[in-house]
């Protein structure tokens, strides 16, 4: 019996079935969003507790969220987007592959958080 440990480029190369898929998916729209928070309250020039505040909640909430340690949810978002006085723009635009990732979509200006004037 051999004790070797499989390393993540072995891992990424191997076939994914759909419920694997998914998981990954899953998981990508998770880092996605918690890179997305950090960089929406450093924008901001917010610590964690002033960010929680503004959202009604505590700092070590917000620190699960950059974290990765909690799901988006639409409620999550305007809350973020208010807390930083941003407007919450949501759209589903025809054509969209399922593999794009929340930073795709930024980039190509499909998802938008804007400043609120």
């Amino acid at each position: 019996m051999t004790n070797s440990r499989t390393t993540w480029t072995e891992i990424t190369k191997q076939p994914l079935s759909e419920r694997g898929r998914a998981v990954y998916d899953d998981e990508a729209r998770i880092s996605e969003f918690r890179e997305f928070a950090f960089r929406i309250r450093t924008e901001a020039g917010l610590n964690q507790d002033e960010l929680a505040s503004r959202m009604g909640t505590t700092q070590s909430a917000i620190a699960r969220m950059e974290g990765g340690g909690t799901r988006p949810t639409l409620d999550t978002l305007e809350k973020l987007a208010a807390a930083v006085g941003a407007e919450l723009v949501v759209g589903v635009a025809p054509g969209l592959s399922e593999n794009r990732t929340i930073a795709k979509l930024v980039r190509e200006g499909h998802a938008v958080l804007r400043s609120a004037s």
